[in-house]
């Protein structure tokens, strides 16, 4: 199967300043198609669209002057994470990735920032950063495997993880924190995760041992102190990015401990700041006598095969919360920004 021509234009969500999706976003009915690709690239024809909470955040706080510096356009596609199927391959792409293939996966950040994204019909990835769609996985599922899994999986390496090791994973029922909930109890983690009270079934069939209702239960740090401060964890994973949970985590996190982050609600540069103040500030000038990692994303093929194949064996799945289609993108992005999904919410682009 092989796709020899393109279209001379295609639909796309684009934006060319900074704002929240609904100030910024526009259905661009005549938007480019980029070229056929080089080297090891590949042009995918997109199938649906996983959203981030990462890209509306940088769409509201990163400065056009940035994407523009970066990139040399004055136009963006946002998001980074997609399934689709290869239109066209480079002359240096790997036989398995040739024309017809299905594939998902996730963009680097330099493109994530530059705006090349893939809330469009057609967008340009490298193959070093997608993998096989396994047969038995639906398209919205796939399109959400790719960036939520590698970034709970390069959480996970930043602990030792052992039979009965106690975690908190704050944000257990968002893209993240799904993926972090089953993959720290598939390594015999006691887990207990915070979500809404509403999220309590979904939390326990993935596998978490304890909930913490976090609007029953504010200030979280506060009730953590008091209802864990006798058997404390020995890791937090925070998909969310609260600096008060690593301010005040002294009473629930062991000495030897450790706060491992990925969220950056507040924006990158702020996300930044907070990361070398937590992780250099001696205490005797204020610092928090506990561990602290800001783990970051880089789109690795051959994690997200693994990944695909932990689903094929049944070891892990993809929560879906709701799929919207292309039209109604900007529904899906309110959705996102309530902040009480259940897993992932996907925009579907086009039949493929």
């Amino acid at each position: 199967m092989s796709y020899p021509t393109l279209p001379a234009s295609q639909r796309a969500w684009t934006f060319s300043t900074w704002g929240l999706p609904r100030e910024i976003l526009s259905l661009n009915e005549n938007y480019t198609v980029p070229p056929p690709p080089a080297r090891a690239d590949l042009l995918i024809r997109v199938s649906h669209v996983s959203l981030n909470p990462g890209c509306y955040v940088t769409m509201a706080k990163i400065p056009p002057l940035v994407r523009r510096l970066v990139s040399g356009n004055t136009t963006y596609v946002p998001e980074g994470e997609f399934a689709g199927v290869v239109h066209l391959a480079g002359p240096a792409v790997p036989g398995h990735l040739q024309p017809g293939a299905r594939v998902f996966g996730c963009l680097p950040v330099p493109k994530l920032i530059s705006g090349a994204g893939p809330l469009a019909e057609y967008f340009v990835i490298p193959s070093e950063s997608v993998a096989l769609v396994p047969p038995s996985m639906s398209w919205p599922e796939a399109s959400g495997l790719a960036g939520g899994g590698q970034t709970a999986i390069n959480m996970l390496l930043e602990a030792r993880l052992r039979e009965g090791t106690r975690v908190l994973v704050n944000g257990g029922s968002g893209g993240v924190g799904t993926m972090v909930v089953q993959l720290a109890k598939a390594q015999g983690a006691y887990v207990v995760a915070t979500c809404s009270g509403a999220s309590g079934e979904l939390m326990k069939s993935l596998g978490a041992d304890e909930l913490v209702d976090y609007r029953a239960n504010d200030p979280l740090p506060a009730y953590l102190a008091k209802t864990y401060g006798a058997q404390p964890f020995e890791y937090i994973f925070d998909t969310i990015g609260t600096q008060a949970l690593f301010v005040h985590c002294p009473p629930y996190l062991t000495p030897d401990g450790k706060l491992v982050n990925v969220g950056n609600f507040e924006g990158p540069g702020i996300a930044i700041w907070r990361a070398m103040l937590n992780t250099y500030l001696p205490r005797i000038f204020g610092g928090v006598p506990r561990r602290y990692v800001f783990a970051s994303t880089t789109p690795n093929g051959d994690k997200a095969a693994g990944l695909a194949r932990m689903v094929e064996e049944g070891r892990l799945r993809v929560v879906v919360d709701e799929v919207f289609e292309f039209e109604d993108a900007l529904k899906a992005y309110d959705r996102m920004l309530a902040r009480n999904a259940k897993g992932k919410i996907i925009v579907k682009v086009q039949d493929v």
